[in-house]
């Protein structure tokens, strides 16, 4: 049996194309010496290769084209009784799992649910069992071992009296009691919520059940009185010719945790994104209001004045209304400017480009002083989803906008190009940039980086003081 420090051979038997390459970039991302990694879509191929390939390890799917469930691993048990088996379960079939496990199967693996340190963990976990296992045949005392040595804890207890009977070194250790002081004890002084009515009549489910079931995640107490949350599998089993349950305990306190902690950090980042869009429609608001107060306004009043004063002035009357006229043009210009800016743009009638080419003409006319350069590389708009074209429009129009407001710069290049199956923009300014490091994100910036999250997108911001701002989105069509 291969050992860590040597190469392994691995098998992998699943039909899913997707599942067999994700389960292929997990393994190649472990730190384990992997010698190859051969495949089978069917039962039939799997045991073709293990008669004619030396094999370590084999990834076995429960569910393919010419078996299925426990089945699966009984036809192949013929062909694996020195290779290292580690089940590939859905969600719906750690049952049956936990049967194969039983019958001599290492370990399993829920789809999904799993990484490159798990991965390579449980690899180690089940060649290392394998070889156990091989010991346990040659002898009892071999038996023992692979309980003690088992990394996760492990106990049996008497089904009537609930009182310990084994437990493995794991358990004595992970719970902080001694070997005799532990098996003094039953599995209700170990659960907080030790009723032993409930407890009793849990043992008579698995008395029904026999072929093993998972309890699920229940707290338990350490001897320092630490609460922990483990997650339980139960197994009917004669100990000595008396019914006793034999318990394998997975302690996922830290994962519970982490979950706890990132829904916290999502519910705060969506009041952050909550806050910056009222923030931003505040300061809308008011920027709209000072437009319409210090200048539409003062149009309207001024072309007002001049009616007026033509109505009682006969020899003025003719300029007075031709000034009046201009300033009213002017007025409905400054309106339609202040509405283009908030009306979302046909993009389905002018598209994403010549909108964008829109918002350049229009500062290219109101900053002289701003060279501004539209760069288009592979650019197929019929590749791009009508809302992620809203969005890289508004992410433009949002940049542009923090870059007359603060960049003091005079040259821009706005780059966007298909990259793969991404839509690259990248907006970049010569200004003056800022330091990453202690600049406080403003309500700009936060938007563009809260429209592009909704759409699974990505934002880099390249600055440094004097060193312009280069702003990037990636965003998968």
């Amino acid at each position: 049996m291969s050992r860590d420090n040597h190469p392994i051979s691995i098998l992998v038997v699943e039909d899913n194309p997707g599942d067999l390459f994700l389960l292929q970039e997990e393994l190649h991302s472990t730190d384990l010496r992997i010698d190859g990694i051969s495949s089978a879509t069917t039962l039939g191929e799997a045991r073709h290769v293990l008669s004619n390939k030396p094999i370590d390890l084999v990834f076995l799917d429960l569910s393919l084209p010419d078996s299925f469930g426990l089945e699966s691993y009984v036809k192949l048990q013929p062909f694996t009784s020195k290779v290292a088996v580690v089940l590939l379960t859905g969600l719906n079939d750690t049952k049956v799992a936990l049967q194969a496990l039983v019958m001599g199967a290492q370990d399993y693996l829920i789809k999904g649910d799993f990484d490159e340190k798990l991965l390579s963990r449980a690899i180690r976990y089940s060649l290392e069992r394998m070889r156990n296992l091989q010991h346990l045949r040659e002898s009892e005392e071999r038996y023992r071992e692979l309980f003690n040595n088992n990394p996760m804890p492990m106990w049996v207890f008497d089904a009537d009296s609930l009182s310990f009977l084994e437990a493995n070194s794991a358990a004595i250790q992970h719970y902080g009691y001694g070997q005799d002081e532990f098996l003094n004890m039953s599995l209700a002084d170990l659960r907080l919520d030790g009723d032993r009515r409930r407890l009793t009549a849990e043992v008579a489910q698995v008395r029904v059940e026999r072929d093993g079931i998972k309890k699920g995640i229940l707290q338990h107490k350490k001897k320092n009185g630490q609460v922990i949350f483990v997650d339980m599998a139960w197994h009917w089993i004669s100990y000595k010719s008396h019914p006793a349950v034999l318990v394998l305990a997975n302690d996922v306190t830290e994962r519970i945790q982490l979950e706890k902690e990132l829904n916290e950090q999502r519910v705060n980042r969506q009041r952050q994104i909550t806050e910056a869009v009222i923030e931003a429609q505040e300061k809308e608001r008011t920027e709209i209001g000072k437009e319409l107060h210090d200048n539409v306004n003062q149009i309207l009043g001024a072309s007002n004045l001049y009616i007026n004063t033509a109505m009682t002035d006969e020899d003025m009357r003719q300029e007075l209304l031709e000034r009046s006229t201009e300033l009213v043009s002017k007025a409905i210009n400054e309106i339609r400017k202040i509405s283009k800016s908030l009306i979302t743009p046909g993009l389905r009638e002018i598209g994403l480009i010549e909108s964008i080419e829109d918002i350049i003409d229009d500062l290219r006319f109101a900053r002289q002083d701003l060279q501004i350069e539209l760069d288009l590389q592979n650019i197929s708009e019929e590749q791009i989803e009508d809302r992620r074209k809203l969005t890289l429009f508004r992410i433009v129009q949002e940049q542009l906008n923090n870059i007359v407001k603060h960049a003091k710069a005079t040259r821009v290049l706005i780059r966007l190009s298909i990259e793969g199956t991404s839509t690259v923009l990248s907006v970049a300014d010569n200004g003056v940039g800022f330091d990453p490091g202690s600049h406080r994100k403003g309500v700009g910036i936060t938007n563009i980086m809260s429209r592009a999250e909704l759409l699974n997108g990505k934002v880099e911001i390249a600055t440094a003081p004097g060193d312009g701002c280069t702003l990037t989105v990636s965003m998968p069509n």
